[in-house]
């Protein structure tokens, strides 16, 4: 231990290792408590809103719930329209004050205060009634959320429920489990450059610690006193990284917490992993890093006059690739069949696999790109470059790993990108885009009248079959051509009453969809005249033809106007209360919150990876210089120009990052079609496009990677004929 000590307190080249061991390891360990965060703060969030599952609360049917999406001005509400079905107390969540009875309107802060500085008209009169105070953060899934539970004396379209205290909500459920598996492919993906940058750090100048450890083996060391040696020597970086990790992991968690995701940012609170946590990485941290460092010595240990000899690579390390990627699908069919938290586990090990196979995979790339140019050399700065990745792989391509890791996570999520994109639920084309259609009605529509000056259009959805009940037959509506034409696309009206559809309807049995007053009548002999819509509505029958449904409603639509679309959007959800408004805009909201959220996610990721494998390929590039300095000594004493030695260095960098990134792309690709088929089983059916973008990571790191390599030309440059003789 005080030979170890000694040579931190003597070596400079030591000290700057051992600084840049605790740099890695800080950057690994507030890294992972990060990543490891992210359920956390899920968590928090489905805690705090598991008032707002009412779905199976039927022990005790005390209120009904009607749940909706409501928007303003570009932001999304959440709506609650609830009445008392029974005398009694209600039980509420924390952060909700009172059951809000008829009359009686709860609302979010910042709800409140929009309402507030808005015309009653194109918001306040959505939430009729008196507000009886404010909801607390413990009932809001974000600061600045827009939420409102308005009371009233029935719920038409309401599900029963016990109470609004709900239970224990599940993280997962947030945009279907996206961020849980971003997270989770997030922490695979970003501990490997990690790990590079500390195994780069750590062997910044293990050559000569190699050589000063052999030398005493030699002179009478036991094993045990070099592996001490080895370890006091790396634990002080190590535990000063892992210390400092800690310590930042708390401010970079309210960093973390500005980042909006489904609408708005996070509580401060909500990003801090647990204690034990804390503890396992503080502690696992340093272990790994001392355990590889003793790892290295096997050598110096065994055969103390070998440890200048270069290490061999075999070609089998390719397989790995192959195996690895068999796990990885492996792991994507078992996720598509079962459910719960393990969903993933095996997906997740096959991606960290495929991961490590290409780092283990890329020194015999590696080789056989130097053998390619030593046959092939034209200048000497090839030639050395050639001799050095042939002659020692495994530590000409440590420097890349890290930027190999970066093109292939690059290659994922620019593959994953526009699948995702193309599942995002915009809008449709079954409407006009300046119509508000509303749903599931089973109100009197004459207040509406009342309340808007704006055209209405009385409809009643469902189905026409053969009237088997395992005919299911074609979707259609029931309303006045020119009324209904003024809300739904590809509607062409002509004189008379007639069935517009795509083609002739196979049966003559009409049902209602309503969810009250079932309706069923018989089809008329009529005439069919072409409809061109192209949304999910296949067919508008006049009321005419179908005697006994006439008064029948269960859908209303109304035309806007850019100057009364917040008036009649008002005036449907405050006359019309529960019902679901198909609205076109609302729902563009909420496909752009989806697709920003995956798209920051996706650049926040990409940009840690790359500047890891930048920081890792520079670091390596710097001690793969200080290991050989007596050799460049000897070469510049020889005569070699500085600027060969920097041609030569920059070849060794960019040569196995070139053949090795585009292997780490094709991975990359083969990975993403597979996750973003995990992924269509959670967010829904889309394509699976292929872009050229996915390339744009091989150039990308090809670009970090020559960065990386000019970090050597300081280091070469401080190098003279005199370190040869000193060494």
């Amino acid at each position: 231990m005080r030979i170890a000590l000694a040579v931190l307190r003597r070596d400079r080249r030591s000290q700057v290792a051992t600084v840049l061991v605790a740099l890695g390891v800080m950057i690994a360990v507030s890294l992972v408590l990060w990543l490891v965060a992210a359920p956390n703060g899920l968590q928090a969030r489905a805690d705090r809103t598991a008032w707002r599952d009412v779905l199976g609360q039927v022990d005790k049917s005390a209120i009904s719930v009607a749940v909706n999406k409501d928007s303003f001005d570009g932001k999304l509400i959440e709506r609650f329209d609830v009445a008392r079905n029974q005398p009694g107390e209600v039980k509420v969540a924390a952060g909700i004050g009172k059951f809000p009875e008829a009359g009686e309107v709860l609302l979010s802060p910042a709800l409140a205060d929009l309402v507030r500085e808005t015309p009653p008209e194109k918001l306040g009169n959505r939430f009729p009634g008196k507000q009886i105070g404010v909801l607390g953060q413990d009932a809001l899934k974000f600061p600045g959320e827009l939420v409102a539970i308005i009371g009233h004396d029935e719920v038409e379209n309401g599900y029963p429920a016990d109470s609004l205290a709900g239970g224990t909500g599940s993280y997962r459920d947030d945009y279907h489990g996206m961020l849980y598996l971003l997270t989770r492919v997030g922490l695979v993906v970003l501990v490997v450059p990690c790990l590079v940058l500390v195994a780069s750090a750590a062997r910044l100048t293990a050559a000569k610690r190699e050589r000063r450890l052999a030398a005493l083996r030699l002179a009478g060391a036991s094993p045990r006193q070099v592996v001490i040696m080895t370890a006091v020597e790396t634990a002080v970086g190590a535990v000063v990284g892992s210390v400092l990790g800690v310590v930042l992991a708390q401010p970079f968690s309210h960093i973390t917490a500005k980042i909006p995701w489904e609408g708005g940012t996070w509580y401060p609170g909500d990003f801090v992993p647990s204690p034990a946590v804390v503890t396992a990485v503080a502690v696992l941290a340093p272990v790994l890093v001392i355990a590889a460092a003793i790892m290295g010595l096997r050598r110096v240990v065994q055969k103390p006059l070998a440890a200048d000899e270069k290490r061999k690579v075999r070609s089998w390390r390719l397989l790995s690739i192959a195996a690895a990627l068999g796990v990885f699908f492996l792991g994507i069919l078992y996720a598509q069949e079962t459910g719960g938290d393990s969903q993933f586990t095996v997906v997740l090990l096959g991606l960290g696999a495929v991961a490590l196979a290409l780092v283990l995979a890329g020194p015999v790339v590696t080789a056989w790109v130097g053998r390619f140019f030593v046959g092939r050399w034209r200048k000497p700065s090839t030639l050395l470059a050639g001799r050095r990745l042939a002659g020692d792989p495994v530590a000409a391509f440590r420097g890349s790993a890290g930027v190999v890791i970066a093109v292939f996570t690059g290659s994922m999520a620019l593959t994953m990108l526009p699948g995702l994109e193309s599942q995002v639920p915009y809008r449709d084309s079954t409407w006009k885009t300046d119509a508000i259609v509303a749903e599931q009605v089973a109100h009197d529509v004459t207040p509406l009248r009342l309340a808007t000056s704006a055209p209405i259009a009385t409809m009643l959805d469902g189905s026409v079959s053969t009237g088997k009940d395992t005919d299911y037959g074609s979707y259609v509506i029931v309303g006045k051509c020119v009324d209904v034409a003024k809300v739904l696309n590809g509607l062409s009206c002509q004189p008379g009453p007639a069935v517009y559809s795509y083609s002739k309807l196979t049966g003559d049995v009409f049902r209602s969809s309503g969810p009250h007053d079932k309706v069923t009548a018989k089809l008329a002999d009529h005439e069919t005249r072409p409809f061109n819509g192209s949304g999910r509505i296949n067919a508008v029958i006049d009321p005419e033809l179908l005697p006994g449904v006439e008064g029948k409603v269960s859908m209303v639509g109304v035309p806007t106007t850019p100057e009364n679309r917040d008036a009649v959007h008002t005036a449907l959800i405050g006359t019309l209360p529960g019902v679901r408004l198909v609205d076109g805009e609302q729902r563009e909201l909420y496909g752009d919150t989806l697709m920003a959220d995956l798209q920051r996610a996706t650049v926040i990721g990409l940009s840690i990876a790359a500047v890891l494998g930048g920081i890792g390929a520079a670091v390596a590039a710097a001690g793969s210089v200080i290991d050989r300095r007596r050799t460049f000594g000897a070469l510049i004493a020889a005569g070699t120009p500085i600027r060969v030695l920097g041609h030569a260095l920059r070849r060794e960098v960019m040569l196995p990052v070139f053949a090795v990134t585009i292997a780490a792309c094709g991975a990359g690709i083969v990975v993403g079609l597979g996750l973003l088929t995990l992924a269509r089983g959670m967010v829904g059916h889309g394509e699976m496009p292929l872009t050229p973008w996915v390339l744009a990571p091989v150039g990308v790191g090809m670009v970090v990677a020559l960065v990386a390599a000019l970090a050597c030309g300081p280091v070469l440059r401080g190098i003279s004929p005199r370190d040869y003789a000193a060494e």
